[in-house]
């Protein structure tokens, strides 16, 4: 696919086909044309393609079909598409082709870049992929003639394309090489690509996946560029202990860099992670505030949360995912055992343990509730309340995970 640019360089390209096609024409096409040594020739400050030299076969010229008209290529190595000759006195030919492409500089001098022979013919038309990179930001001409062996035919007229300003692929530095995060929610950071000037707003698009490094079913996001280095962050929590691929690429309108490439880490298992160690004898933990992931928790899956009323036929599926991004930070973290009763697990409370040794079945601990209104169903919100009180006036409580039935 291609879109259409116009340059000062494109309309002097133009100039110079017109020029061309008028002086490379003879009104014998069988005749020799006049014997060149294939070098440009140049005239005041242009240069002229190569007129066809010795043409000894009887056939048409080819007709340019794609990229032509000054357009603009979609990447570096475009596809050049010709319909093939129509060979004289004869229904059909299998020829093959020969292709040049020039550069096109600023003055209109012209300098022969790629120069592919023997190009086998296909039906209807014969297409050819440039094989490496051209310069970007630049027009191009080129042209294309029927050959077979050392025989040659006509040069097709010659048409002009642009290739596109790309931008520079930014590299992963971190999470890389299958590190595993401290987090759910990883940071991304990235060293930017080169940008160049007059491209406009760059954004950043990353892609993370857990199905492999083929990105099926990936998750994408967007970050604008920071000078230097961007930090980007997911909005949404990834699966605890799971490998995941992923990589970035630069988009500005249509423009778009090549993927970086891929990158892997692991998240963390939510039965390894730390674990604050045990108070000094008679003294209790402190409680780490953790309002804010409840509150990002609840902005992340807002409908989980809307459906977290058990006693109306809701799921536990908010719970679960609070419990797992708190143990995320400290295995401490666990369900609460309504009135000491495992059987029996409070539908917005969590608990932290306070005390020494093990946890499962302690009671040293502090009840916090997690969802504001969790029944009757409508109204939840996320909330940060520390039930304590309840506790040290002889509430029976107990601290469990996993949640029975899990």
């Amino acid at each position: 696919m291609v879109t259409k640019r116009t340059t000062l360089y494109g309309a002097v390209a133009l100039l110079l086909i017109a020029a061309v096609s008028s002086c490379g024409d003879n009104s014998n096409p069988t005749a020799p044309s006049a014997v060149t040594t294939g070098a440009l020739v140049t005239t005041g400050a242009l240069a002229a393609l190569a007129p066809d030299g010795v043409v000894s076969l009887k056939t048409g010229k080819p007709v340019l079909q794609s990229p032509i008209n000054n357009t603009e290529t979609q990447n570096l190595t475009p596809v050049l598409e010709t319909a093939n000759s129509d060979p004289n006195h004869l229904p059909s030919f299998d020829f093959t082709y020969e292709f040049e492409v020039y550069e096109v500089s600023a003055d209109g001098t012209m300098t022969r870049v790629r120069n592919p022979k023997g190009v086998a013919q296909t039906g209807g038309s014969t297409r050819h992929t440039v094989s490496e990179d051209l310069e970007q930001s630049t027009t191009h001409m080129w042209r294309a003639r029927a050959e077979v062996g050392d025989e040659k035919g006509k040069w097709s007229d010659a048409a002009t394309f642009l290739t596109p300003t790309l931008l520079g692929i930014p590299t992963p530095l971190s999470p890389i090489d299958g590190v595993t995060t401290s987090s759910t929610l990883p940071v991304f950071v990235v060293m930017n690509g080169e940008i160049p000037t007059g491209v406009g707003d760059v954004i950043y698009e990353f892609q993370v996946d857990d199905d492999g490094p083929s990105f099926p079913t990936p998750q994408v996001f967007d970050a604008n560029t920071d000078p230097g280095q961007t930090t980007a962050r997911l909005e949404t929590f990834l699966l605890p202990d799971r490998l995941y691929h992923w990589r970035v690429r630069a988009v500005a309108d249509s423009v778009t860099s090549d993927w970086s490439a891929v990158q892997t880490f692991s998240t963390p298992n939510i039965n390894a992670g730390q674990r604050t160690p045990d108070p000094p004898p008679g003294q209790r933990l402190p409680l780490p505030d953790r309002a804010g992931l409840i509150g990002l928790v609840a902005a992340t899956y807002p409908a989980e949360l809307a459906n977290s009323c058990i006693e109306e036929g809701g799921s536990w599926d908010f719970m679960d995912l609070a419990v797992t991004n708190l143990r995320l930070t400290d295995t401490r973290w666990g369900y609460n055992c309504k009135r000491g009763d495992c059987n029996d697990i409070s539908i917005d409370v969590v608990n932290y343990h306070w005390g020494a040794g093990p946890s499962q079945g302690s009671d040293e601990v502090y009840p916090i509730d997690i969802i504001s209104a969790v029944c009757p169903g409508g109204s939840q919100a996320p909330s940060w309340q520390d039930q304590s009180e309840h506790v040290d006036a002889g509430a029976l409580v107990a601290w469990t995970f996993p949640r029975p039935g899990e």
